[in-house]
């Protein structure tokens, strides 16, 4: 794991490199595949209205309508926005002050905003995998919090989904999904939304596989939403107008169909150049090993060591080069501190569809390569 200081220069160093390809080459230069890709959709109507006041009260009532409508909402439920969802999960443990937090999801480790967010209120914090272990811990004092899809895609189980939403109600405890990329990839499963399934609260990342700006979009029961907001509010934790316009216009030029079409894409995507590397490599170093899966719209390459400290040193190296070397951006490199260093490609974003698969493949394999070249 990288200190905060290694996270700090590994993020000036993305943006720095960044910075020196698009002013050099231009935006088309960059091929962001991270799955964060985002966008700003926002019409020249819209920008009359960023008032502070008026675009507040204009594009909230208009994220509320459209939110509901993507996280399958119903007239007594509302949406509101955050400017991250990790604001959205601190304001909902703030607000709500649970004894506990009990986290499933598909698979380890969570995401660390919900630990830290439990730290500040003292609240008790546990995360599984296995489905059991949570059923056996909810009670009426837990906030149960689910996991819809992780960090590199891994999408829950419905069946599982379902029993721990029944054994919460059951229970009288709350339930909370972070669906912030689940809200559109179970889709492609024929999950239900998760408002639909009985979950109290839901949340999603407006930048995640759809076109619009890093922010959160909470939605579930009035009284509990009108609590978080407040809470929120009182942090600067809420979305202020120009957010609220991205996010209301990706919302309403959400279309599944470039998922569908990375869904596909993903699924004839050829990786068996990774695979010949990886015996290659193992030859030279027996403690090489190249762990890769492919994901809903892409693939991703979990681990390139067997040791824990040199696998992230490696990951971070190897997508150093792909930035450099052949300008395609990752999480690995450019994400939030804290955020996994998996190096995922996804191929939902705009960018993905101006670049063949050798091309990526080829990036991939010569990237991981140079990192091993002198070991």
């Amino acid at each position: 794991m990288l200190s905060d200081y290694e996270e700090l220069l590994r993020l000036e160093k993305a943006r720095k490199i960044i910075l020196e390809i698009l002013n050099k080459n231009g935006r088309n230069a960059l091929y962001d595949l991270s799955g964060l890709s985002g966008g700003f959709l926002i019409e020249d109507k819209d920008k009359d209205l960023l008032n502070t006041y008026i675009g507040a009260s204009y594009f909230t009532e208009k994220v509320n309508e459209y939110g509901l409508k993507h996280l399958g909402g119903s007239e007594d439920d509302k949406c509101v926005a955050f400017n991250r969802t990790s604001s959205a999960i601190l304001a909902t443990i703030l607000a709500l002050k649970p004894k506990k937090v009990i986290h499933y999801l598909p698979e380890l480790p969570g995401h660390p905003s919900i630990e830290r967010s439990c730290k500040i209120i003292n609240a008790e914090y546990f995360e599984s995998d296995n489905v059991n272990e949570i059923l056996n811990k909810i009670d009426k004092d837990t906030l149960v919090i689910i996991t819809g899809s992780t960090m590199d895609l891994k999408v829950i189980e419905l069946e599982s989904f379902k029993k721990v939403i029944d054994m919460a109600k059951n229970k009288g405890a709350i339930v909370f999904v972070d669906d912030a990329s689940g809200a559109r990839i179970r889709l492609l499963f024929n999950q239900p939304p998760a408002l639909k399934l009985g979950a109290d609260l839901v949340v999603t990342s407006t930048d995640k596989l759809m076109e619009g700006p890093r922010g959160g979009l909470l939605a579930g029961k009035k009284e509990l939403v009108n609590r978080i907001y407040i809470e929120g509010t009182k942090f600067g934790l809420e979305a202020q107008p120009p957010l609220l316009a991205g996010i209301y216009r990706a919302l309403k030029n959400f279309d599944l169909k470039r998922i569908k079409n990375a869904f596909e894409r993903a699924k004839n995507f050829d990786l068996s150049k990774i695979e010949q590397l990886n015996k290659e490599l193992k030859e030279v170093d027996e403690n090489i090993e190249i762990v890769y899966e492919k994901t809903p719209t892409g693939f991703v390459i979990k681990r390139v060591h067997r040791n824990d400290e040199i696998n992230i040193k490696k990951l971070v190296e190897i997508g150093f080069n792909l930035l450099e070397g052949y300008r395609i951006i990752t999480i690995t490199v450019a994400g939030m501190p804290g955020a996994s260093k998996s190096l995922r490609i996804d191929l939902t974003s705009k960018d993905a569809e101006r670049i063949d698969d050798n091309y990526i493949i080829n990036a991939i394999t010569e990237s991981i390569k140079l990192a091993f070249k002198n070991m």
